[in-house]
């Protein structure tokens, strides 16, 4: 089932995300907030009680039109059957999120599985995939962060 997280989701949530290697773990504080703060813009896939998928999103104030994808966790059992892809049309079909036009994420040079994500997006969307670099490595400082370049898909119909 797909549907808007709650606050009782983010322990979970954080928990499939540490599951999820390469994506970065960020506190569990984080995802209580993704999970009531951003619920509008978020949503799990529950099965059995149990959360199997998680997107994150945001709309960045300066965008309105634009939906921004933090992370999409899917748990290994469910990988590899168009759960990522439908997570994100679940957000686009949601009434409050009828007037985004574009979608946006940031990836790793060395992520295929999200750059393939984006591009099938912009595909069945007949639209265009633009990328350039958002985050270069110089500015993760002493981490050994790879540089995260933005994918822009758009606009959608």
């Amino acid at each position: 089932m797909f549907r808007k997280p709650s606050v009782s989701d983010g322990a979970a949530v954080y928990d499939l995300v540490t599951r999820s290697k390469p994506l970065d773990v960020n506190s569990r504080y984080n995802y209580l907030l993704l999970c009531s703060h951003f619920a509008n813009t978020c949503a799990v896939v529950e099965s059995d009680g149990v959360v199997q998928a998680f997107i994150s999103a945001y709309i960045p104030p300066e965008q309105p039109e634009t939906l921004f994808v933090w992370q999409v966790a899917v748990d290994v059992s469910l990988r590899g059957h168009g759960v990522a892809s439908r997570l994100i049309a679940h957000l686009l079909e949601r009434s409050n999120l009828s007037h985004i036009r574009f979608v946006e994420a940031t990836v790793n040079p060395s992520n295929d599985a999200s750059r393939n994500l984006f591009r099938s997006l912009a595909r069945k969307s007949s639209c265009e995939m633009d990328e350039e670099m958002m985050f270069p490595v110089e500015v993760f400082g002493g981490d050994a962060h790879e540089a995260e370049i933005l994918l822009r898909v758009g606009p959608i119909k």
